[in-house]
């Protein structure tokens, strides 16, 4: 019964403002009003209407990201590339100006700074309550509250990412087709 009472009441919520506003507040301990005596305070559509609403990019971040690596540095084709076919030095000639132009356009979109300031080898110690997503144990840690740095980690401290203009269709382009008239 209380399943029952629980999925009419929430299909009910979903597409009747007033009944919304009654479940509310029974479950807010308050005694719901009266079904047709129900009433909005203006100050509260007042206030949810004064929020500023941010339109959600078509395009992704990844997506915008991606494509300025591939459009600046055409990292997209060397990563998709059949590289078994070349040596290891080809590899090493072709892949440097692609690095060093990914980096130039990370640092222009990034600010990306390394996790903590510490070198590697060097000790530091590592709070118990340390997130996973900063700090990840390399080998044996059970216990531990100190730890040698073998990768200082990276953090975008602020991020400029162009906003997407075109049109939904193009959103998940990376790259367009390059085309030559014959």
């Amino acid at each position: 019964m209380r399943l029952g009472l629980a999925l009419r009441a929430f299909w009910q919520a979903m597409f009747d403002p007033r009944v919304a506003e009654r479940v509310a507040l029974a479950l807010d301990g308050t005694d719901p009003v009266a079904p047709n005596s129900v009433t909005f305070s203006p100050v509260i559509a007042e206030q949810k209407s004064a929020e500023p609403v941010k339109p959600k990019s078509l395009q992704s971040d990844a997506v915008t990201l991606l494509a300025a690596l591939q459009r600046d540095a055409r990292l997209v084709d060397l990563i998709h590339e059949d590289l078994d076919q070349y040596g290891d030095g080809q590899v090493g000639a072709a892949a440097r100006p692609c690095l060093k132009q990914c980096r130039q356009t990370l640092d222009r979109l990034l600010v990306i700074e390394p996790l903590v300031d510490a070198a590697e080898g060097q000790s530091i110690p590592v709070d118990a309550a340390a997130s996973s997503a900063r700090v990840r144990w390399v080998g044996e840690s059970a216990g531990a509250t100190q730890g040698k740095v073998v990768h200082a980690g990276w953090q975008a401290s602020q991020v400029q990412l162009p906003a997407w203009s075109g049109s939904e269709g193009d959103a998940m382009v990376i790259a367009p087709t390059q085309v030559q008239a014959s």
